[in-house]
């Protein structure tokens, strides 16, 4: 019996928003007033209804067929906002509300989900293929030398490292069919839900595969039991389209990594690769192919995915370990919104980079302008950070599992001597000082606790002593607090 069944990747979509106001007497509530007063509206955010369908189809003695799909519903709520801009005047006095902070969680960080799948897998032998998958086999290269050259040369990307020998075997089964386009091309398992889990390692560690969005099966059955599956892509472009496209990322790739520093260090790649595609992309949710590479190489607008599989291609070129994480953000209008971020290791340790939350062209959504002065162009906040730090409004999928992020050391603020401990207003002003000396618009203070913060947010804010620090006839500073990752932002031009 030989039972067919296709499946595809649902999308991966963010919609983030800065909740915003104003200080100098009053202060906005919510980012969506603060958007309302300068005439545009905040960005719509989408459900994700595109969900995966499966084509069932049951071939038996009597040519009975039968068919079924399956709707994958997202479920999505409210979230308050977390953030606030606002001007402060040195004359005036202003009553604060008091945010109570988030109570800290537990990180969940994956499981070995390989050993779920591992007695499945099973190693083809030649008296189970006939000639026909024997010759679709040896079409893409998959001989016993070749599977184990392209295991050697996997070895070290962090998803094929979670796997075990024969799910290794799998793996580079998979990724030698679709590097071909092949299809119906029989694999090392008799299990569906190791090829689902399989074919997500594979994604996981190669940015490049543009062309493919998902995969199809078909199963091969002996009284109702599975002996064989062949697998098959789901390929968006032809391979002459793929090449020709290809051409254009390359491009693109070299560009960028023509201006990349030569730094050993690896915390200053990373800083660039981030900055570069926050500057040269735009967050758009109707860009075509924004859940793959081209859509930032090619379109120069994407979405969560396309970012960071862009990030990890550029990162993996200059010699950084990066690979794809998944799993949901709760954002201002919506809770479990999936989403796509990045795992890095920076100087042997490990962070995570999330480029899109660090991208703020999402906060006006859709091609309407705002006041980007009053936004800023990169927010750092996510920009090598803990797990701790990341799992205040990021889940992590159990998916695949992730080493817990406990270094501050290269962490962005760390390294641009804007993380503050305690609330030294000494170090205060030296930053201020560095910041009018280097020509900044804003001065940024990362506080290390929710403690710190209120400090000096008392100190800066409410006895306004900002003014101190402040250089040239100013009678008014504007600010932007974002009480979730315990940051203020001073703008001083």
């Amino acid at each position: 019996m030989r039972e067919e069944r296709v499946t595809r990747n649902i999308a991966l979509l963010l919609t983030v928003g800065i909740c915003a106001g104003t200080l100098s007497g009053c202060r906005y509530s919510s980012f969506d007033e603060y958007l309302e007063a300068l005439g545009i509206k905040d960005p719509p955010y989408e459900e994700v209804t595109d969900a995966a369908t499966y084509e069932q189809t049951l071939v038996v003695s009597e040519d009975s067929i039968t068919s079924s799909e399956e709707p994958v519903p997202a479920f999505q709520a409210s979230k308050e906002d977390d953030y606030t801009y606002s001007t402060l005047d040195s004359s005036e006095t202003v009553v604060f509300f008091d945010e109570a902070a988030e109570e800290d969680s537990e990180p969940e960080i994956g499981f070995d989900a390989d050993r779920v799948f591992k007695s499945s897998y099973k190693e083809l032998t030649e008296s189970e293929l006939n000639e026909e998958m024997k010759n679709a086999r040896l079409s893409v290269g998959l001989t016993p030398e070749n599977i184990e050259a392209m295991k050697k040369e996997q070895k070290g990307l962090y998803a094929f490292d979670r796997l075990t020998g024969l799910g290794q075997t799998l793996y580079v089964e998979i990724l030698a069919i679709i590097q071909h386009q092949a299809e119906n091309v029989m694999v090392s398992t008799t299990s569906d839900d190791a090829i689902d889990l399989v074919f997500d390692y594979v994604c996981a560690d190669h940015p490049e595969l543009f062309y493919v969005d998902g995969y199809k099966y078909t199963n091969y059955t002996i009284d109702n039991t599975i002996t064989k599956i062949g697998f098959s892509g789901s390929y968006t472009y032809t391979p002459e389209e793929v090449s020709r496209k290809q051409t254009q990322i390359n491009q693109a790739v070299n560009e960028c990594l023509a201006g990349a520093p030569t730094s050993t260090d690896d915390y200053y790649a990373i800083k660039y690769v981030y900055e570069y595609l926050i500057q040269n992309v735009e967050y758009d949710l109707d860009a075509p192919d924004n859940q793959n590479i081209c859509s930032v190489f090619i379109g120069k607008k994407s979405v969560c995915n396309g970012y960071s599989k862009a990030a990890q291609l550029l990162l993996n070129k200059l010699g950084i370990k990066c690979t794809l994480v998944t799993g949901t953000v709760d954002t201002k209008r919506a809770r479990n919104v999936r989403h796509a971020w990045n795992l890095v290791l920076c100087n042997d340790a490990y962070y995570y980079v999330d480029v899109t939350w660090g991208d703020s062209s999402y906060q006006v959504g859709n091609g309407e302008n705002a006041d980007a002065t009053r936004l800023p162009a990169v927010n750092y906040d996510y920009l090598n950070v803990t797990t701790d730090e990341i799992m205040r409004n990021h889940t992590i999928s159990d998916e695949i599992y992730m080493p817990g992020c406990n270094s501050m050391k290269d962490n962005y603020y760390v390294r641009e001597d804007e993380y503050f401990t305690s609330a030294e207003l000494v170090l205060i002003g030296d930053l201020f000082n560095r910041r009018y000396q280097d020509g900044s618009s804003s001065v940024v203070i990362k506080c290390a606790n929710k403690s710190v913060y209120d400090q000096l947010f008392e100190q800066l804010v409410t006895q306004r002593q900002v003014f101190d620090y402040l250089q040239g006839d100013n009678s008014t500073v504007s600010y932007t607090s974002f009480v979730d990752t315990n940051t203020l932002i001073f703008w001083i031009a």
